[in-house]
């Protein structure tokens, strides 16, 4: 708050700005990201530099991602003294993350307080980049940490926990109530911390293919996989092979699809795509 008096910063609601105020939460984030000095990390919306001048010291290079040109200036004139800090006026979702490493071997990490209009995106984008990454320590509105560690047949499971689950070993870390924020958000906040795999977690055959029968499947959510499948399925499959893949899978064609685990939807994509 102080620092936010002191460079008359007023935060942009257009922005989703809401500024971390807790030095120990702050902490927490970095510890869970078991820093090396061998990391390269990427910092999205470095905000006034309150995680960026912390983690600084403790790796090997920072690139901080701030989208507002007036906090962008803030830190490269005034707050950031780290040379191996490189702040960079962009916005997150335009930027290719492979261009942060400087080699074929080398995997990034990731962190940072997430805005909620950019949450969906901004993990769909991490997630095509995870060959990319090593690990990721993210804050969201508790809603989505939710979704992207549930359980199948939870309420919260869907469409982004299947995704983030196949691609990384997640877990929410801590819930952050929303007086540690300036200006109080709504709702609570959480943190979870993605540990991307190098190699795929399962042999899906065709992505597409489970890609579509996953958002198929959890279309209508009130339907069965028969009815699911059936009128929504998209592609020039005969819905004869669609019964019969859910028999040599085992599936009840009378379940729901957000009663399907990771391997369920696998095995049925992978038996669509022969």
């Amino acid at each position: 708050m102080n620092q936010l008096k002191k460079y008359k910063i007023s935060p942009k609601k257009r922005l989703g700005q809401n500024f971390l105020l807790d030095e120990e939460i702050q902490e927490n984030i970095i510890s869970f990201c078991e820093f090396t000095q061998d990391d390269s990390v990427v910092e999205i919306g470095a905000g006034l530099g309150a995680l960026t001048t912390k983690l600084a010291p403790k790796v090997k290079e920072v690139f901080a991602v701030e989208l507002d040109t007036q906090l962008a200036d803030l830190l490269k004139r005034r707050i950031v003294q780290h040379e191996n800090v490189h702040v960079m006026n962009h916005d997150i979702l335009s930027l290719d993350v492979s261009r942060f490493t400087r080699n074929n071997n080398e995997r990034l990490k990731i962190l940072g307080n997430i805005p909620y209009n950019i949450s969906s995106p901004l993990i769909f984008k991490l997630l095509e980049s995870s060959v990319f990454l090593s690990m990721a320590v993210l804050m969201f509105q508790k809603e989505v940490a939710d979704r992207i560690v549930a359980r199948p047949g939870t309420k919260s499971y869907g469409v982004l926990s299947v995704f983030c689950q196949v691609n990384a070993a997640v877990s929410r870390e801590l819930v952050v109530p929303q007086y540690h924020f300036y200006p109080q958000p709504k709702v609570n906040s959480a943190i979870v911390k993605f540990v991307f795999f190098k190699t795929p977690l399962m042999d899906i055959k065709d992505e597409r293919v489970f890609r579509r029968i996953v958002k198929t499947a959890f279309a209508q959510r009130r339907k069965t996989l028969k009815n699911t499948l059936k009128n929504s399925l998209g592609f020039d499959i005969p819905f004869e092979k669609v019964l019969r893949a859910l028999k040599k899978c085992e599936i009840d064609p009378q379940r729901r699809g957000e009663t399907l685990n990771l391997n369920e939807f696998r095995e049925l994509s992978n038996y669509l795509s022969e």
